[in-house]
């Protein structure tokens, strides 16, 4: 009888093993898939912006709504850039989704020109998911579609509860990035201001 417990309990075993191994296989490639998407679009969105850069007329981005470019069947709004996090740069799709957030991270709400645009990603490594690491005084960087560059800092982190969208948009934040937590039960959340010396 204990022969056979312990055989069902081996055998039981092995099997959560083996969920465990296919479930980091199947992050692991999504992972990288996100991360030579990203890449890709990347490029595409930092040429356009060098085209636009001759074309556009600085003074009045405070008036336009966010201009977008249409990139493989995507639009994009620009791209973010955070030095403290090995220096990573991300291209940002104007409007979010479920099979967007696995290519890039997207514009949840907000404007940048209006100064409250929430950034949302998924927490892949070559995402979002090394946010935790950021502190007070870390620089973020947000260049969108004409070339135009806004210099945050970041003031804080919140751990908001899964359901609290409302807490997403509220306060006086210039910008705000957030991902899932790890538990998939809460979201991590930068929030940043405009950075004054810059």
């Amino acid at each position: 009888m204990k022969s056979k417990l312990g055989i069902i309990c081996l055998l039981f075993g092995v099997i959560l093993v083996l969920i465990a191994l296919c479930l980091y296989i199947f992050n692991t490639s999504e992972d990288t898939r996100a991360s030579k998407y990203s890449a890709k679009a990347l490029e595409d969105v930092v040429d356009v912006i060098e085209n636009n850069k001759n074309e556009i007329n600085t003074d009045t981005a405070s008036d336009m709504q966010m201009p977008t470019a249409e990139i493989d069947g995507e639009s994009y709004i620009g791209y973010i850039y955070i030095p403290t996090l090995e220096d990573l740069e991300l291209p940002v799709m104007s409007e979010w989704s479920y099979d967007r957030l696995k290519k890039s991270p997207c514009k949840y709400s907000g404007n940048v020109y209006e100064g409250n645009m929430v950034l949302l990603g998924h927490n892949y490594t070559a995402h979002f998911g090394k946010l935790s690491r950021l502190t007070q005084g870390d620089k973020v960087y947000f260049t969108d579609i004409n070339g135009i560059l806004y210099s945050y800092e970041v003031v804080g982190i919140d751990i908001l509860d899964q359901t609290d969208i409302e807490a997403m948009s509220s306060g006086e934040y210039d910008l705000s990035l957030f991902t899932c937590d790890y538990s998939g039960k809460n979201r991590l959340t930068v929030r940043c201001i405009v950075s004054k010396g810059e």
